[in-house]
């Protein structure tokens, strides 16, 4: 054979390479070129000084993939980017490789392969059992097919880095798309159902936090090996971004689901073991099916992806979508935009709901309340925007408007020669108090305001978020003069030590105990206990949801000190507040 035929049937190689897209054809080929029992194309890792066959032709056939060190080797030598050729001898010259040992090999060259950049990617290999014995051709071909190699695996890690997850080996968010449009396209053409799992690890960026981004990856790396045992016939596991996973179900109708989301759920149940640290993964699932709730691959992830959302909030963190989500996310959307535009537009008012002593029916202060009243939608709820808000990342600047409002009005109400007594209570999210400049900025906002005309109210939970950074600016606003009431008291979990280590002056009593008092012996007892554990830490208590004479009287008997409630007054603009009040 001369050096022209070589080239061509090596060409024809490179064809077959480009079309199955692995190297085989190529260490095929080059047995055949120069008789040789064995070639091979190996990955080399410098680092830990290893390579790892990616094509390898062992006497006319295919062989496994294998690693081997490459101290000691022929191959070690190759590294330094140059061609390595031994004739004859190889296992006297290298006595500690135990492979070549194995393979009995006489004959060795080793060609590098680079990247077009010039970047290190492997090494190709001839062996033989015998002494080599090269035709002319062997330098010019080896060279040439060492160069396209290096080419191709340049292209296949580009590849990789472009479809597949560097972290857990899975197919990424765009390769995934790729394979679900490819999946609908043959579900619609064979008239057959295709399902898809939304799944969200539950706290991991809490552990990614906590125990760093390392033991993260791992974690992530052991999820999506549990998910993808779970797997089943055809069903393919992807990871989409951070913490959330896909799965897609060939041919499975709307309602086979439940089983699969059981199935997928019951793999992560197992604590996951990692450096003598135990992980109790929770994994919560949307689901949706092709055609049933969305006629393409895109509007089926956004299915899975909203049923995923009403999971986390679902007893058994599973869901299937169904038209009323969808119907609910819109009216979210469009609620987001009017609420935006609202406060843009200054739009929101404020109403004020009066705090009485419980002895003397006196005012002693009362509480701002946020309205909202839509030109097109009428009164929207609070229980429905302010948690929109705080979704949506806009309960900062209804906070802020919130206490200039409250603010405003109390000014004005003093130019009409109105007396405000006590102090005007204002709601702060669990949101704001991750600001460590709350203080400052709630002090900008009430500029020409003192301090002790207002008091602040945040919920037990949203103290208990972050109780640290809770304590600290509670005891801030403590000592510029604001005064600070934990709301909703008896719903949440603070324990006595964090309770009294909070600046807090006042407990308002859950109005679901109130309201329930008077027939429950029970809640009756949680009021009393609460009123008894205010007098001893030196706090006031304001029961809230009064709206019986009898719910006064018994108030007034257990010691409580101040009200709220529709008993006294339903909340009301500030001009009906201020007649009726001030």
């Amino acid at each position: 054979m001369n050096t022209e035929d070589a080239l061509r049937q090596l060409a024809q190689a490179f064809q077959e390479v480009g079309i199955r897209r692995s190297l085989d054809p190529l260490v095929e080929c080059l047995t055949t070129l120069f008789s040789v029992d064995y070639a091979a194309i190996a990955t080399v890792d410098g680092t830990r000084k290893q390579a790892r066959t990616v094509a390898c032709w062992a006497r006319n056939a295919p062989a496994e993939p294998l690693c081997y060190p490459l101290s000691g080797t022929p191959c070690e030598r190759v590294l330094n980017r140059t061609p390595c050729l031994y004739t004859s001898d190889v296992c006297e010259r290298f006595p500690d490789d135990t492979l070549l040992t194995e393979m009995q090999v006489q004959g060795y060259y080793g060609e590098p392969m680079l990247a077009p950049t010039g970047e290190l990617m492997g090494l190709m290999s001839l062996m033989h059992t015998r002494p080599l014995q090269l035709p002319d051709f062997a330098e010019e071909v080896m060279t040439l097919a060492a160069g396209q190699a290096g080419a191709e695996l340049a292209r296949q890690r580009a590849d990789r880095q472009i479809l597949w997850d560097s972290v857990t080996g899975l197919p990424n968010r765009r390769h995934f798309m790729t394979l679900l449009e490819q999946a609908c396209d043959e579900a619609r053409q064979a008239n057959q159902p295709l399902s898809l799992l939304h799944l969200d690890i539950q706290r991991f960026k809490e552990i990614n936090d906590l125990h760093g981004h390392e033991i993260g990856d791992r974690l992530l790396g052991a999820c999506a090996e549990r998910l993808q045992q779970a797997a089943e016939g055809e069903e393919r596991v992807a990871r989409l971004s951070g913490d959330e996973f896909s799965v897609l179900l060939p041919r499975h109708a709307n309602g086979e689901l439940s089983g699969a989301m059981r199935r997928y759920q019951a793999a992560m149940e197992k604590p996951i073991d990692i450096e003598s640290r135990q992980f109790q993964m929770v994994v919560c699932i949307g689901a949706a099916s092709f055609p049933y709730h969305a006629p393409n691959a895109q509007q089926l992830l956004q299915a899975s992806g909203i049923a995923l959302n009403h999971a986390k909030q679902a007893r058994r963190h599973r869901r299937v979508f169904d038209d009323a989500m969808a119907r609910a996310l819109q009216r979210k959307e469009a609620l987001q935009a009017r609420l935006t535009r609202a406060l843009r537009n200054q739009q929101l008012t404020l109403h004020f709901q009066p705090q009485v002593d419980l002895a003397s029916g006196t005012l002693t202060g009362a509480e701002a309340l946020c309205r909202w009243h839509d030109e097109e939608w009428g009164w929207v709820s609070p229980g429905e925007f302010i948690p929109l808000a705080e979704e949506r990342g806009l309960i900062n600047q209804l906070g802020h408007q919130v206490v200039r409002s409250a603010c405003r009005q109390l000014k004005q109400w003093e130019a009409q020669e109105r007396h405000f007594p006590g102090r005007l209570s204002i709601n702060l999210s669990a949101q704001q108090l991750d600001n460590p400049q709350l203080t400052n900025q709630l002090l900008r906002l009430s500029n020409g305001i003192l301090p002790r005309q207002l008091g602040f109210e945040i919920t037990e939970t949203a103290l208990m978020r972050a109780p640290q950074q809770a304590i600290r600016i509670t005891r801030e606003l403590q000592g510029v003069g604001f005064s600070l009431a934990i709301d909703d008291f008896g719903t949440g979990y603070s324990s006595l030590n964090y309770l009294k280590r909070f600046a807090a002056d006042t407990l308002k009593i859950d109005m679901t105990f109130v309201h329930d008092m008077l027939d429950s012996s029970h809640d009756r007892a949680i009021v009393s206990t609460i009123i008894a554990m205010a007098r001893a830490l030196g706090m006031k208590t304001v029961a809230e949801g009064v709206e019986r004479r009898e719910h006064v009287e018994l108030l007034c008997e257990l010691g409580c000190d101040q009200a709220q409630g529709f008993y006294y007054g339903r909340p009301t603009d500030a001009d009906d507040f201020a007649d009726r009040w001030l």
